[in-house]
């Protein structure tokens, strides 16, 4: 039954971070990202995670503004996190793209990640590979 509510909690408040959190009142720290000219090669199963992830955002028949988040992407391109509300707003403050790389490297076992999208808009070149 914890599980239930947990789940309600977590739609009700529309927002994907591992555990709960105060808000964080400081400015965000910069993210790893891709130094400049550097291209990501990613799996198309990223691919469709990230892919998933804007929907998750912004679902096709929203006419609301859309969500706020980061996704974080492994350099080898085979994991990924990502931290976000829903196009609902963000109940405890805003996502901070730190929480997504440290999801990503976790999920890599230790592969460096940078943030590959904030909101819906990819910010590194990158390439899919079968």
């Amino acid at each position: 039954m914890r599980y239930v509510a947990f789940a309600s909690l977590v739609m009700l408040t529309g927002c994907s971070w591992l555990g709960l959190q105060e808000p964080d009142t400081k400015p965000e720290a910069a993210a790893p990202a891709a130094q400049s000219g550097e291209k990501v090669t990613i799996t198309q199963q990223t691919w469709a995670a990230f892919e998933n992830y804007k929907y998750w955002l912004t679902p096709i028949a929203w006419t609301k503004p859309m969500g706020e988040g980061y996704f974080a992407v492994a350099k080898d391109g085979r994991s990924w996190g990502l931290t976000g509300c829903t196009a609902n707003s963000c109940m405890t403050g805003a996502p901070q793209s730190d929480d997504a790389v440290a999801i990503c490297q976790t999920r890599s076992g230790g592969v460096p990640c940078i943030v590959f999208a904030r909101d819906q808009d990819v910010i590194v070149s990158y390439d899919v590979i079968d």
